[in-house]
């Protein structure tokens, strides 16, 4: 049986990437975001794929599908399934449905606000206020609702995806260019991270003699430098972030 034998392959595929070794790693693997994963085997055919993401499929899977490309095995078969997926990702009407998650995010994000000054100790980079995923969600939101329209906007890479959201007028050259430089700081950041955990973490430290190493790795002359420079980071990005949604309902 073809789905039996794909599934077994896809288990050994996984435990070869993620099994920790005396050399670490490959990659974290999580099977829970394939299509339908309460109900279906591991692997299934392109054409049930295909019909739950066209009938079920969610805003964020479609996100997540703007930065898929094949990496392995059969890629001719990887990229024509992408190619079929086009549709779903990239929608040529106003998308009304995305506008709707957006909507209800920018609720979330006047839940929280003015929740005080934001911590450096323990924030997390990537998932925190201010952090690397507000900026890619700035650009992938706005992806989702033109990009049926404006083929141009369908890039993978986030920061170059800035610079074409601002040639259509979709931001401003501001946003632009504090996105830009405020993505490539916070990069730096959990790299730094991540080197002296040597894991994949984005969790500064929450001590004082950890997060002066952090510094002192990205130039800084020592705490207190780099907390001044991280938080104003976070606030630039949180305001543009916001600022997205100022025009949404409630």
């Amino acid at each position: 049986d073809a789905t039996e034998l794909f599934s077994r392959l896809t288990r050994r595929l996984v435990r070869i990437l993620q099994d920790r070794t005396e050399h670490g790693y490959v990659f974290r693997t999580d099977l829970r975001l394939r299509p339908d994963p309460g109900s279906t085997p591991l692997a299934i055919p392109v054409e049930a794929a295909l019909r739950y993401y066209e009938a079920r499929g969610q805003n964020w899977e479609r996100a997540a599908m703007i930065k898929a490309r094949p990496v392995a095995g059969d890629l001719a078969a990887g990229a024509a399934f992408l190619k079929e997926l086009q549709p779903y990702v990239w929608r040529k009407y106003m998308d009304y449905a995305a506008i709707a998650d957006v909507h209800s995010i920018k609720r979330q994000i006047h839940a929280h606000k003015g929740h005080g000054e934001i911590a450096v100790k323990g924030h997390n980079v990537k998932l925190g206020r201010g952090g690397i995923r507000e900026i890619e969600f700035f650009v992938q939101t706005q992806q989702l609702i033109a990009g049926g329209r404006f083929p141009e906007l369908r890039g993978r890479e986030t920061v170059p995806m800035l610079g074409a959201l601002a040639a259509r007028g979709w931001i401003t050259a501001d946003a632009r260019d504090a996105l830009t430089r405020q993505y490539w700081f916070l990069r730096r950041v959990e790299h730094a991270i991540q080197m002296v955990a040597d894991e994949q973490t984005h969790i500064l430290p929450d001590s004082d003699e950890g997060l002066k190493r952090i510094a002192l790795m990205l130039g800084f002359a020592g705490e207190a430098d780099f907390t001044q420079a991280f938080r104003a980071s976070l606030q630039q990005v949180e305001r543009h972030y916001a600022a997205l949604f100022e025009t949404a309902p409630e």
